[in-house]
C-alpha cells in the first residue's frame, strides 16, 4: 500500500533503452498510487498485451515491458499509463534498435546494397541492388520518404529487375531537385528490409534570358524573401540566379521548397551589394520559363561612419571586426546572425571613441557566419566572417524538418584523407538502416531517414581538431482536433444509475490516440466535473456511488487527443442519483508476534451490518474471534494468533463496501539458551577453535560478528547449523583472528572474547634439558640450540647472569639455530650455561680442562695429590688403562701419584684420567711433531742463471728427514715428468730441470710446511753472431738502375736481423725485399738510385757507390720540320730518358719566352706549344738537356687552302695586329653574310671564319681583309657519297603490332627512299618515315600478314634491304593472377598483364561469368586487365579466372572474418566504495565472445557483478564496490585483450551531527544520537573509556547514517563521558544523572516473635545509595552480637538474634527525611498446652477457617 496515497504518480521515469537487433529489451517504469493503479503499456495508441513477442510483468512498484528479439520495427516510443479511482498519469519510454536487422529465415536480405552517386545535371543515374529471399521479395523505391510515382513523371525514371535477384532504378536526365536520399524497400511474407543511397546532382552553368522584372525594396540588415510557384509535368527544375549568375545556398542565401509548394529564395541580412536582378528559372523536358524581380537595398537614415568589412581568418586565429558609429555616445550591440553576443573570454568588445571593435578569440568553424553591429535606432552594419580551415563547407546553424521526412547534413573538408566523425547529442554515430553516412572525396553526408520527434538534437561533425554543429528540430505534422461524438442516448430506467451511450464520429482519425471524456453537472450548479474516460468504449454506466451527494445530475461527452478537444454533446435528460456507503477509515495490515492478539478496525460513512472473513472463511463472534460494532465503527480481534495465520487476508464486507488487509504473524524472538554468559577464550596460532551457541528454536537464524563486522563463511571460517546449535569454526588461527565475536539472534546475543597467542617457543635440539660438556682450554667452544620458531628471541645465561655479546662471547643466529661461541676458552669459562626462550630452556654444564702440550721427544709428567696415602689410583688414556713400559713409568710418593712418559710421540696424545675411585681428574695431552725447518737458508744460492739446454738443480736441507715438501713454479704446483725431477735423499730435497728452455725461467717455491724458500731461475739464449757475409768486397761501385743484393749468415737460425741504410731502418716494400733462409739473411733492392750511396749494416757494414746515368733524348729524329698556319697553334714534342731531367727550349739559340708559348713537362715527355702562330714564329727550335739536344724547323704560312666533303665544316683563321683592327671576310670578293652557316669570331689577334655544313655551291675564294692587307685561301667542297654504314637485319613482328625498319647512312643530310616490290613507300596512316641524324627509319603500324616481305632502302650511291616477317599474334600472360586473402567489407583487386593491348577478356568466378555492377568493377588499361570486388562478404570466397584468346589464369580469393580490434580500450577507474562502476570497452565486431578477468582469474556474473554486451561494446558492472574489488580487470577475446585498474577507496567518514550532553533524572531513559556522513558504517560506543555492550537496559541501533545509544532507567552510576567512534572519527558527550530524593517504598510492618528466636524488620527505599538509621524508641541502635543492621541494595534490614521479652517496643528507621515505625511483640516460651492455645488464638486472630494440629 502506498504510504502517501492519492492519484498515480511516476516514481522513476523510464530511461531510453538501446538494444541490438535480435536481442531482448526491457522498459521499466516505477509508479505509485493508492489505491494501487491499473497499468497498461501502449505503442502508437494501441494497447500491448502479453504474447510471444511482448511480456508484461510487475516487481513491486516497477512495471516492466520485455520485448523479445527486437527488430527495427519495434523502435520508437512506448507509453506507460497508470490509472486508479483518484486519477491517472503517463510516462514515455524510448526504444532504439541498433545494428542491421537479422532477417527471418526466408526474409528479404540485401546481398549488394545500392551505392551513392554523384552526377552532373542532365546525366542519367542508376541505382542497383541484389536481393535474396524466399519468396523473392517485392521491391519499391522511394525518395526522401515519398513514392517515386508521386513526385516523378513516369518518363523520368524506370524500375527494372533481372535474374539472380538484381533490381535497378534508373533516373533519366537528372535535375537539381532529383538529389536526395533514395530508399530501396524489399518485402515478402517473412519480413521487410531497407537500404538507402544518396544522389548528388552537380549544377551545369547555362544562360537564360530575363523577363520584365518586378521591383522590391528592403531595408539594410533585413531579410528578403522571394517565392515562385511553378507547375508542370515533368516536374520542373528550378535555378535561382542573381544578375545572371546561379546562386548556391550559402551563408546568407537559403534556397528551398516550402510546404505549400513554393520555390523560395531567402536573402538574409541584406547589404547594399545584394541589390540586383533575381531570376527564378524553371525548365523541364518540354520547355522553360522564368520570373524576375529587382531587389533594392536601402541604407539606414543614420549611417555608420565606417561600416564593417568582411573578414577571412584561419582556424585557431583571432578575428577582429571593427566599425565606426556616427556619435561616440551611441551604444551598440553585436550579433552573430540572430544571436546576441555578450562579452566573455570568447568575445571581446571594445569602445574607443566612435570605434566599435569585436574580437573573436580561438576562431572555430562554427564562428563562420554573418555578424551585425546594431545602433539603438535599428541601423545595422553587416559583415561576413569566413573561417578557413579543415572544414570548407560547414553545417547550417539549424535544420527544421517534419516528422517522417529525411534530414540531410552535408559538409566539405579541405583534404580527403582526414579522419572524420559524426556525433548527435555527444554520442558518436554509426551507419544503420536509419542513419546513412557517406563520403565523396572531400564531401561527407549524414542522412537521418524517416525522422521522428525524438530525433531532435545537436548534430556535430568533427574533422581533426575542427568541428561544426547544427541543431536539428523535428516538427510534428499539423493535425486538426477530433470531431465530437454523435448519436448520444441515455437509459434512466435503471435503479440509482444511468447508462450513457454515443457513436464516435465516422471520419475521426484512427492513427492518433483519442479518448472520450464524460462530465457531470448537478442541476443548479454551474460547474462540470469529469466522471468517466475511455479510449474505445462508446458507453458508460454512472452509478449513485460515483456522486458526492444525492441530487439530480445531467451529463455531456466530448473527444480529446493531443491536437485538441472537440465540442461537447449534452445528454438530453437529468437523472436522480444517491451515493451509497463509503469507507471513512480503511483496514490496515496488522503485524503481531505469535500468541499475541491481532486487532482490525474499519469505519464506514453510515451505520450498517457487516461481515468479517479470514481467507474467504466467514468469522463468527466467540472463541478466538471477537467481533464488535459501535455505530459506524466495526472491529475484529483475533486472539492468540498462530504462525499458520501468517499472511492471511482479513476482509470486511457491508452492503457493497469491501476492504481487505493482511495479517502478519511473526514468531517469537529466538533466544540463546547456552551459553548464558559471555565467554573468554584463549588459543594459540594454527590451532582449530570452535564457538558454539544453542538456540531456543531450531529454525532460528543467527548472525556472527567480529569486532562489529559481520562474519561470512570462507576458506578459513566455517559457519555450521545443526539442530538448535550454531557453530563458528576457525580452522587455522592467526593473531588477527583474535577479538570480540558476537552470536546475535533477533532477540538475544552472546559475546566470545577470543585471544590468539603465538605458539610456545620450544627448544627442539638438544632434546635433553641438561647437558655436561668437557672442553679443552684455549680452543673454540660452541653451544648450539635449535628452537621451534626461527624468529623467536633467545637469551643466554652463565651462572644465572645474562650473557652480553662481546669479544669473549659471540651470539649467532642462523635460522632456527642459536649459538653461543667462545672463540678461545679458558678455565674461567667453566660454569652453567642456559639457553632460555620464553617457554623453554636447556642447560649446558661446561668444564674447561687444561691441555698439556709438548713436542715429540720431550718428557711428560702428570702428577696428582690424593687425600690419603692408601688410595688406589688407576691411570687411563682415552678410557683404556695405562700400563707401565720402558717409555711409561707410574710412581707413588706418599700422597703424590705420577705418570711419566719419557719419549712421547703424537700417538700418546689424548685424554688421561686419574681415577681415585671416589674422584677423578682429567688431563688433556697433545704431543706435536717439532716444526720442519730449512737449514742454512742464507747459504743457499737462490738466484740462478743458466743457458738454454743446460740442466738446473735447486737443492736445500731440512731439519727432519721425514719432512714433507712441495714444489711450485710461479704459484702453480709442479708435477714430476721427464724434465722436472723431484728428489729426496735423507734430509735433502732437490728439483732437477733437464734441458732447460726459455719458458723454464721464473720463480720456484719449496713449501716445507713450517718453512719455505724461493729460487729465481733465468734461462738465457746464447748471443747471435754473424758467421759470414755475401763475400763481396766492403766497397762496391754500381750503375743506377742495377739490382743490389746483400746477404749474410748468422749463428742462430731464428735470430732477428735488421737492415739499415745510412742509419735508417729498412723495411720490405715494392723495391726492397728482405728474406731469411735458416741461418742466411738477404736483402734485394731493385733499380738502385743515388740515394743508396752510403752504408748497409747488419751490424757488419758494406759501402756502395752508385753513379747517375746521363740524360738522353729517346726516339730522337734529325731535322724535324713542322708547318703551321697563321692564327693556328703548333706543338713541338720530345722525350727524355729520365723523368726528372730539366730541358730548355730555344729559338735560333735564344731562350723562348712570351705569352703565346707554353712549355710543359709530363713524365718523360717535354712539349712547347705556340698559339696563335705568327709569321715571325718561323725558325729553328732546339730542346737542350745539357748532355743531349733535339732540333725542330718551323714554317708559318698564311690562310691555307681547305678542302672538305659535302656536309662538313670549313674553318679559316688569320692573325691581325693590333687587336682593334676591323677584319672583313669575303667570298669571291663579296662580303660574307654572317648567320647560322657563316660564323665569325675574334680571340685577341686571332680571327676565325667557320662555314657550317659546306655545300657544293660553297666552292670559292675566301679573303680576309684588314685596312688594305689581305690574306686569301681557296675552299673546295667535294661531293660526298651517301653510303649505308649499318647493315639491316631481318625483323620479326606480330600481327596487329608495329614494326620499325632502321638503317644508318654516312651523311646526315643524305636522302633515302624506302621501297617494297619496286613501289616507293609514301608516308601514310600506317607508314611513318623518320630520320634522326644519320639514322633513317620506316615504321609500319597495325601489321597484318600481307605486310611481310622484303623492304629496300636506297640512296644515289648505295642500297640495302631487310626482310620483314609477320607472325600471327600469340597472347601470353606477363603477370598472372595471384591468390588473395582479405577480410569482410574490404576490397580485393585482381590484375592480369597481357602481352598485347586491345584484347577482350572474360572474368569468371566459380565458373560463372562476372557481370560488372556496383560491387564487381571490370576495367582495362593498356596491357592490364583489372577486376575489383568491393564490400566483400564471406560468400565471395571462390576461384577467380581470366581467359582471353586461348590463354587462362586463375587465383583463389579467400574472404575471412574481420579480425577483432579494440576500438576503445578499458580506462582506469577510481571509485568510492559502495558506489557502482562500469568498465566499458569496444571492439570492432559484435559477434565475439569475451572473458572478464580480475587479477588473472576469470570473473563470473553474480549479484554484485553484471557482465553484458551492447553491440560492439562489452560491459562489466559492479553494483556496489568494496575494497576487495580493487585490482586489474581484463577483457580478453582470446586473440587480444585490454586491461585497466580499478581502485576502490574508502569512504571519508565525517560527523554530521555530534553527540549532545544530557542532564536527566534517575529512572529516565538516556538517548544519544550521532549522525555520520555515510550509511553502513560500523560504530562503537564507549563510557569512560570502556566499550558499551548491549544489555537488557542498553540498546544500540543504527538507522541509515544515524547511530543511537539507549540507556534505560539510568542510575547515578551511569553518569560519565559517552563517546562514539566510527573509523577514524569520534564524538563525545557527557551524561549527568540527577539522583531522585530518597523515599520509603515499602515501610516497616509490626512483627510478633517468640522468645529466643530471630526476628527481621525490613523496609524498602527508592534508591540503594541511601543510608538508614535504626531506632528503638528514641534510642539509636548500633550493631552488636545480637543486633545486625544490613543494607542490600534498596532493602534495609534490622536482624535481632535470640529475641527477648525486653526487646519489645517500637522500632523506627530514618531514611533521609522519611521515617517509618513498627511494633515488635515478644511472647515467652510456653508449654505444649499453652502453645496449642496460643496457636489457636493466633489463627483466630487472623481469621483462619481451618487448623490442623498434631500433638504428640
Amino acid at each position: 500500500m502506498d504510504i502517501f496515497g492519492g492519484a498515480p504518480r511516476v516514481l522513476g521515469y523510464p530511461r531510453p533503452v538501446v538494444a541490438n537487433s535480435g536481442s531482448d529489451a526491457t522498459l521499466k517504469c516505477q509508479i505509485g498510487g493508492d489505491p494501487r493503479p491499473d497499468v497498461i503499456w501502449e505503442r502508437k495508441n494501441i494497447q500491448i498485451v502479453s504474447d510471444e513477442h511482448h511480456k508484461l510483468s510487475e516487481d513491486g512498484n516497477a512495471y516492466l515491458l520485455t520485448i523479445t528479439g527486437v527488430t527495427l520495427q519495434d523502435a520508437g516510443q512506448y507509453i506507460c499509463k497508470a490509472k486508479n479511482s483518484i486519477g491517472e498519469t503517463y510516462a514515455a519510454a524510448c526504444l532504439k534498435v541498433e545494428g542491421e536487422p537479422q532477417p527471418q529465415e526466408g526474409g528479404p536480405r540485401f546481398l549488394i546494397k545500392p551505392l551513392s552517386l554523384r552526377v552532373d545535371r542532365g546525366e542519367d543515374a542508376a541505382f542497383s541492388c541484389k536481393m535474396w529471399g524466399t519468396p523473392l521479395p517485392e521491391v519499391t523505391w522511394e525518395k526522401d520518404g515519398k513514392r517515386l510515382s508521386d513526385i516523378f513523371e513516369s518518363a523520368h525514371f524506370s524500375v527494372s529487375s533481372q535474374d539472380a535477384g538484381w533490381f535497378q532504378l534508373k533516373i533519366y536526365r537528372t535535375r537539381m531537385p532529383d538529389k536526395g536520399v533514395y530508399t530501396c524497400r524489399a518485402a515478402n511474407c517473412h519480413g521487410e528490409a531497407l537500404a538507402g543511397a544518396v544522389l548528388l546532382v552537380e549544377p551545369v552553368p547555362e544562360r537564360e534570358e530575363a523577363s520584365k522584372a518586378k521591383k522590391f525594396a528592403v531595408a539594410e540588415g533585413k531579410h528578403a524573401k522571394f517565392r515562385c510557384f511553378v507547375t508542370g509535368k515533368p516536374k520542373p527544375e528550378i535555378i535561382w540566379k542573381k544578375d545572371g549568375v546561379p546562386l548556391e545556398p550559402g551563408r546568407r542565401h537559403l534556397i528551398f521548397e516550402d510546404r505549400e509548394g513554393y520555390y523560395t529564395l531567402k536573402v538574409l541580412y541584406c547589404k547594399g551589394q545584394d541589390s540586383g536582378l533575381y531570376v527564378c528559372a524553371a525548365s523541364n523536358a518540354l520547355g522553360n520559363t522564368l520570373s524576375a524581380v529587382h531587389l533594392s537595398v536601402k541604407g539606414p537614415a543614420v549611417r555608420f561612419r565606417r561600416p564593417l568589412k568582411d573578414a577571412e581568418v584561419r582556424e585557431r586565429d583571432v578575428a577582429v571586426l571593427e566599425c565606426e558609429v556616427p556619435d561616440e555616445s551611441l551604444p551598440s550591440a553585436w550579433y552573430l546572425e540572430d544571436q546576441r553576443l555578450m562579452p566573455s573570454s570568447k568575445y571581446g568588445m571594445e569602445q574607443k571613441g566612435a570605434t566599435r571593435r569585436l574580437t573573436i578569440h580561438d576562431v572555430g568553424t562554427d564562428d563562420d557566419g554573418v555578424y551585425l553591429c546594431e545602433m539603438p535606432d535599428g541601423a545595422k552594419s553587416i559583415a561576413e566572417l569566413s573561417v578557413k580551415g579543415t572544414i570548407v563547407r560547414k553545417l547550417p546553424r539549424k535544420l527544421e524538418v517534419l516528422e517522417g521526412e529525411n534530414a540531410v547534413f552535408c559538409v566539405e573538408v579541405e583534404n580527403e584523407d582526414l579522419e572524420i566523425h559524426w556525433f548527435k547529442d555527444g554520442l558518436k554515430l554509426h551507419e544503420t538502416h536509419q542513419t546513412i553516412l557517406k563520403s565523396f572525396g572531400k564531401t561527407h553526408i549524414l542522412v537521418f531517414v524517416d525522422v521522428a520527434y525524438q530525433d531532435s538534437g545537436v548534430v556535430t561533425f568533427v574533422a581533426g581538431r575542427s568541428k561544426t554543429s547544427s541543431r536539428l528540430k523535428v516538427k510534428a505534422t499539423r493535425h486538426s482536433p477530433p470531431i465530437c461524438p454523435a448519436g448520444v442516448n441515455m437509459d434512466v430506467e435503471r435503479p440509482n444509475s444511468t447508462l450513457l451511450t454515443w457513436v464516435p464520429a465516422p471520419n475521426s482519425q484512427t492513427s492518433t490516440r483519442s479518448i472520450f471524456v464524460v462530465e457531470r453537472q448537478e442541476v443548479g450548479s454551474p460547474e462540470w466535473h469529469k466522471c468517466f474516460t475511455s479510449e474505445s468504449a462508446a458507453s458508460a454506466e454512472i452509478t449513485g456511488d460515483s456522486v458526492p451527494c444525492e441530487g439530480n445530475y445531467r451529463f455531456r461527452v466530448c473527444c480529446i487527443n493531443k491536437y485538441g478537444r472537440s465540442g461537447h454533446v449534452e445528454f438530453p435528460q437529468a437523472v436522480h442519483l444517491a451515493p451509497g456507503p463509503k469507507i471513512c477509515s480503511r483496514l490496515k495490515g496488522c503485524e503481531v508476534v505469535e500468541g499475541e492478539d491481532a486487532p482490525f478496525s474499519i469505519e464506514l460513512s453510515t451505520p450498517m451490518v457487516g461481515t468479517w472473513f479470514l481467507n474467504s472463511s466467514q468469522l463468527q463472534h466467540g472463541g478466538r474471534y471477537s467481533i464488535q460494532q459501535s455505530g459506524t465503527q466495526h472491529s475484529l480481534v483475533i486472539r492468540d494468533a498462530s504462525a499458520t495465520e501468517d499472511t492471511a487476508e482479513v476482509t470486511f464486507i457491508a452492503n457493497g463496501v469491501r476492504d481487505s488487509a493482511v495479517l502478519t504473524v511473526k514468531q517469537p524472538p529466538v533466544m540463546i539458551v547456552e551459553p548464558k554468559d559471555d565467554i573468554v577464550l584463549e588459543s594459540f596460532i594454527s590451532e582449530k577453535i570452535q564457538l558454539q551457541c544453542e538456540l531456543s528454536r531450531s529454525s532460528g537464524k543467527v548472525r556472527w560478528f567480529k569486532d562489529g563486522q559481520e562474519v561470512e563463511g570462507g576458506d578459513n571460517i566455517q559457519l555450521m547449523c545443526e539442530g538448535p546449535y550454531r557453530r563458528l569454526t576457525i580452522l587455522s588461527r592467526s593473531v588477527e583472528d583474535g577479538g570480540e565475536y558476537v552470536c546475535e539472534t533477533d532477540g538475544d546475543s552472546v559475546f566470545f572474547q577470543l585471544s590468539v597467542k603465538e605458539p610456545l617457543v620450544k627448544i627442539v635440539s638438544p632434546s635433553e634439558s641438561e647437558l655436561e660438556l668437557t672442553h679443552p682450554v684455549t680452543e673454540r667452544l660452541e653451544l648450539n640450540c635449535q628452537i621451534s620458531q626461527a624468529d623467536a628471541p633467545v637469551r643466554w645465561y652463565k651462572d644465572g647472569l645474562e650473557v652480553e655479546e662481546g669479544q669473549n662471547f659471540i651470539l649467532e643466529v642462523d635460522g632456527a639455530q642459536r649459538r653461543l661461541v667462545i672463540p678461545m676458552s679458558t678455565v674461567d669459562d667453566t660454569g652453567e650455561y642456559v639457553c632460555d626462550t620464553e617457554d623453554d630452556s636447556v642447560t649446558f654444564l661446561v668444564t674447561i680442562a687444561g691441555i698439556n702440550k709438548c713436542l715429540a721427544g720431550e718428557q711428560i709428567v702428570l702428577e696428582i695429590q690424593v687425600s690419603r696415602s692408601s688410595a688406589e689410583v688407576v691411570w687411563r688414556l682415552n678410557g683404556r688403562e695405562v700400563e707401565e713400559s720402558s717409555n711409561v713409568t707410574i710412581t707413588e710418593d706418599g700422597l703424590i701419584h705420577r705418570l711419566t712418559i719419557h719419549c712421547p710421540n703424537p700417538d700418546d696424545s689424548g685424554k688421561y684420567t686419574c681415577d681415585a675411585v671416589d674422584d677423578k681428574i682429567d688431563f688433556e695431552v697433545k704431543v706435536s711433531e717439532p716444526p720442519t725447518k730449512i737449514l742454512r737458508k742464507t747459504e743457499i744460492k737462490t738466484n740462478l742463471r743458466s743457458m738454454m739446454s743446460d740442466d738446473i738443480v735447486l737443492e736445500c736441507e731440512l731439519s727432519r728427514a721425514n719432512g714433507v715438501t712441495k714444489w711450485y713454479k710461479d704459484n702453480c704446483r709442479l708435477e714430476g715428468n721427464e724434465r722436472f725431477c723431484e728428489e729426496e735423499e735423507g734430509a735433502f730435497r732437490s728439483l732437477v730441470i733437464l734441458n732447460a728452455e726459455l719458458g723454464d725461467s721464473g720463480e720456484y717455491f719449496l713449501d716445507a710446511g713450517d718453512d719455505n724458500i724461493s729460487f729465481h731461475v733465468t734461462v738465457q739464449e746464447p748471443p747471435v753472431t754473424i758467421v759470414g757475409n755475401s763475400n763481396n768486397s766492403d766497397n762496391q761501385e754500381m750503375e743506377e738502375g742495377e739490382d743490389l743484393i746483400l746477404a749474410c749468415e748468422v749463428s742462430r737460425a731464428n735470430a732477428p736481423v735488421q737492415w739499415y741504410c745510412n742509419d735508417r731502418l729498412l723495411a720490405s716494400d715494392s723495391r726492397t725485399n728482405i728474406e731469411s733462409y735458416g741461418f742466411k739473411v738477404k736483402t734485394h733492392t731493385e733499380a738502385c738510385r743515388d740515394d743508396y750511396q752510403h752504408y748497409y749494416s747488419i751490424p757488419f757494414r758494406l759501402s756502395f757507390s752508385i753513379k747517375e746515368p746521363a740524360v738522353k733524348f729517346v726516339n730522337k729524329e734529325e731535322d724535324v720540320v713542322l708547318t703551321g698556319y697563321e692564327a693556328e697553334g703548333v706543338t713541338l714534342t720530345s722525350y727524355v730518358s729520365k723523368e726528372s731531367a730539366q730541358v730548355r727550349w730555344m729559338k735560333n739559340w735564344t731562350p723562348v719566352e712570351g705569352e703565346r708559348t707554353r712549355a710543359l713537362t709530363e713524365g718523360y715527355k717535354r712539349t712547347l706549344t705556340i698559339e696563335p702562330l705568327r709569321r715571325s714564329d718561323a725558325g729553328e727550335y732546339t730542346c737542350d738537356a745539357n748532355t743531349d739536344q733535339v732540333h725542330f724547323s718551323l714554317l708559318v704560312k698564311e690562310l691555307h687552302n681547305t678542302t672538305v666533303l659535302e656536309g662538313e665544316d670549313a674553318t679559316f683563321k688569320c692573325v691581325v695586329s693590333p687587336e682593334d683592327v676591323q677584319l672583313a671576310w669575303l667570298m669571291d670578293n663579296e662580303a660574307i653574310p654572317l648567320g647560322d652557316r657563316f660564323q665569325a669570331n675574334q680571340n685577341g689577334l686571332c680571327h676565325t671564319l667557320v662555314v657550317k655544313k659546306c655545300q657544293m655551291l660553297d666552292c670559292s675564294k675566301i679573303t680576309a681583309e684588314a685596312e688594305g692587307q689581305m690574306s686569301k685561301a681557296s675552299l673546295k667542297v667535294q661531293e660526298a657519297q651517301v653510303m649505308f654504314t649499318k647493315k639491316m637485319e631481318a625483323v620479326m613482328a606480330e600481327e596487329f603490332g608495329d614494326a620499325t625498319l632502321e638503317t644508318e647512312i654516312s651523311l646526315e643530310i643524305g636522302e633515302v627512299q624506302w621501297m617494297r616490290q619496286g613501289v616507293v613507300i609514301q608516308p601514310g596512316p600506317r607508314h611513318t618515315l623518320a630520320q634522326s641524324g644519320c639514322k633513317r627509319s620506316l615504321i609500319i603500324q597495325n601489321l597484318n600478314l600481307s605486310d611481310r616481305g622484303t623492304y629496300r632502302c636506297e640512296t644515289l650511291h648505295d642500297r640495302t634491304q631487310v626482310k620483314l616477317n609477320v607472325e600471327p599474334r600469340k597472347i601470353s600472360v606477363r603477370k598472372g593472377l595471384t591468390d588473395q586473402e582479405t577480410v569482410e567489407r574490404e576490397t580485393a583487386s585482381f590484375e592480369v598483364e597481357l602481352s598485347h593491348t586491345d584484347v577482350e577478356g572474360i572474368w569468371q568466378k566459380d565458373g560463372i561469368r562476372v557481370k560488372p555492377n556496383n560491387q564487381w568493377r571490370v576495367s582495362t588499361n593498356g596491357l592490364v586487365h583489372s577486376l575489383t570486388l568491393s564490400n566483400l562478404t564471406l560468400e565471395d570466397t571462390g576461384t577467380i579466372v581470366f581467359s582471353a584468346e586461348g590463354m587462362r589464369t586463375a587465383a583463389r580469393l579467400t574472404v575471412k572474418e574481420t579480425p577483432v580490434s579494440i576500438l576503445r580500450t578499458l580506462a582506469d577507474v577510481r571509485v568510492e566504495e559502495e558506489l557502482p562502476t562500469t568498465l566499458e570497452c569496444e571492439f570492432s565486431r559484435q559477434n565475439i565472445e569475451v572473458k572478464w578477468l580480475k587479477n588473472g582469474a576469470e570473473l563470473k556474473p553474480g549479484s554484485n557483478c553484471r557482465i553484458y554486451s551492447m553491440g560492439r561494446k562489452r560491459f562489466c558492472q559492479i553494483m556496489s564496490c568494496s575494497r576487495s574489488d580493487s585490482g586489474t580487470y581484463t577483457c580478453d577475446t582470446g586473440d587480444i585483450n585490454t586491461s585497466c585498474s580499478l581502485e576502490v577507496y574508502e569512504h571519508t567518514v565525517e560527523i554530521v551531527h555530534d553527540l549532545e550532553d544530557l542532564y536527566i533524572k534517575e529512572d529516565q531513559n538516556a538517548v544519544f544520537m550521532c549522525e555520520v556522513s555515510l550509511e553502513n558504517v560500523a560504530g562503537e560506543w564507549y563510557k569512560d573509556g570502556h566499550k558499551i555492550r548491549p544489555t537488557s537496559s542498553i540498546k544500540i541501533r543504527t538507522e541509515g547514517t544515524k547511530h543511537f545509544l539507549l540507556m534505560c532507567n539510568v542510575t547515578a552510576e551511569d553518569a560519565g563521558e559517552i563517546r562514539f567512534v566510527a573509523k577514524d572519527v569520534e564524538s563525545t558527550a557527557s551524561l549527568e544523572v540527577e539522583e531522585l530524593p530518597v523515599c520509603i517504598v515499602k515501610p516497616l510492618r509490626d512483627r510478633t516473635a517468640l522468645e529466643k528466636h530471630r526476628v527481621i524488620l525490613e523496609c524498602t527505599v527508592s534508591t540503594p545509595r541511601s543510608s538508614a538509621v535504626w531506632y528503638k524508641g528514641s534510642e539509636e541502635l548500633v550493631p552488636s552480637d545480637r543486633v545486625e543492621i544490613l543494607a542490600d541494595g534498596c532493602s534495609h534490614k534490622l536482624v535481632i538474634q535470640q529475641v527477648a521479652v525486653q526487646d519489645e517496643g517500637t522500632y523506627s528507621v530514618e531514611v533521609g527525611e522519611h521515617t517509618c515505625k513498627a511494633k515488635l511483640m515478644v511472647e515467652g516460651m510456653l508449654g505444649t498446652q499453652d502453645l496449642f492455645v496460643a496457636i489457636l488464638m493466633y489463627y483466630n486472630k487472623v481469621k483462619c477457617t481451618s487448623l490442623l494440629c498434631i500433638l504428640p
